[in-house]
């Protein structure tokens, strides 16, 4: 069952992506850079952050910045829930314009004592995006976020500092009274596939390839072929304490 879920995925997802791709779609090659971190303060709550760069295929230019804080309430050390705020720069042919978003989300994590894991998260964002070409107000919507992230081990030795793993994760968005942003339900859809490393216990860093598919307003969609690195961190600060 643990494989099964997985790989149903995955194959939903290509399914969904080549199904897509046989409509007229525009492809571009480009780099993400992010840092997640969970930060556990005591028993029941802790802080989530992340900052992500998304910059062109050369590294030249940056297409997107994001900085995002949350509170975490710890209801057992496999779930939480999460309020928080987002601060999002888009950078195009039509200048900047930035997005104000504010979010909650349920996070559940199972874990097997061969050091496999699966995450299920989902997410509720409440958007204001502003007008582009210089027009003054936001546009208002909400978006529903579904993601699922497998953790395979391939470290046969327990104590191992370095742990090698593959990562498998799929983000599933749909709209909803977004007319303004975007009046597709289906938003976008993310596929990663990465080779990590987890350094004692605490700090993963990964390469892998994101295959992200858009479907903004109009006729063409936009399939984006990431480059993508990361470092996640959990940290608790509440077991120094003791």
């Amino acid at each position: 069952m643990f494989l099964r879920v997985p790989i149903l995925l995955l194959v939903l997802s290509c399914g969904v992506i080549w199904r897509l791709d046989a409509q007229m779609s525009e492809h571009r090659y480009v780099n993400w850079f992010t840092y997640f971190a969970q930060y556990r303060l005591s028993r029941h709550w802790g802080i989530h952050t992340d900052l992500q760069f998304r910059t062109d295929e050369r590294v030249y230019r940056t297409n997107q910045s994001l900085v995002r804080v949350g509170l975490q309430y710890l209801l057992s050390p496999a779930t939480n829930l999460t309020v928080g705020y987002a601060l999002i720069g888009n950078y195009g042919a039509n200048g900047y314009y930035g997005e104000h978003r504010l979010w909650q989300q349920y996070l559940h994590t199972e874990r097997w004592s061969s050091g496999h894991s699966m995450t299920h998260r989902l997410r509720l964002e409440e958007r204001w995006v502003a007008y582009t070409n210089g027009r003054e107000g936001w546009r208002e919507g909400f978006r529903f976020r579904y993601f699922n992230r497998t953790l395979f081990n391939l470290s046969k030795k327990a104590s191992a500092h370095a742990k090698p793993y593959l990562a498998l994760q799929n983000e599933l968005f749909l709209n909803g009274a977004s007319r303004d942003i975007n009046p597709n339900l289906f938003d976008q859809n993310r596929l990663l596939v990465a080779i990590g490393v987890l350094h004692n216990g605490h700090t993963r860093l990964e390469l892998g390839y994101m295959n992200q598919y858009l479907n903004p307003p109009g006729n063409t969609d936009i399939v984006n072929h990431i480059a993508h690195l990361s470092v996640l961190q959990t940290l608790d600060f509440a077991a120094s304490e003791h």
